[in-house]
């Protein structure tokens, strides 16, 4: 007996969308730290938003590749989550997780770096 096509719905665009938005807020909090850095001459915060910038890229183009790969596997195979899916996201995780890291190093080290941010934002 043939199974009925499995209908994703909106959820591939729904996925998609979460990614790109993840992808701009990282955007955003990378151009911050590269500015914080250039700006009081913290180049351990400099070099953190040039990592974050260059993932922030990836996970844009990764997000447009995924969105477009889940929704033909959804119709197709039925199977929208893939390996790479999984590893992509571990990857965000670390590299996210090694960012705030930096962050918090550099604020031990310097202890003024949230007054400086504070007066970046006025």
């Amino acid at each position: 007996m043939n199974e009925p096509a499995r209908d994703p719905g909106l959820q591939p665009e729904r996925t998609g969308l979460a990614w790109s938005r993840t992808a701009f807020v990282t955007l955003l909090f990378s151009a911050l730290l590269l500015r914080g850095g250039i700006v009081h001459h913290e180049p351990l915060l400099a070099w953190a938003g040039v990592v974050l910038l260059a993932a922030t890229g990836a996970l844009y183009a990764w997000a447009g590749w995924r969105l477009r790969m889940t929704a033909t596997l959804a119709l197709t195979q039925g199977a929208p989550v893939t390996t790479a899916s999984t590893w992509v996201i571990r990857i965000t995780t670390l590299v996210v997780a090694l960012v705030g890291l930096t962050v918090a190093a550099s604020v031990l080290y310097h202890g003024q770096l949230i007054a400086r941010l504070a007066a970046l934002m006025r």
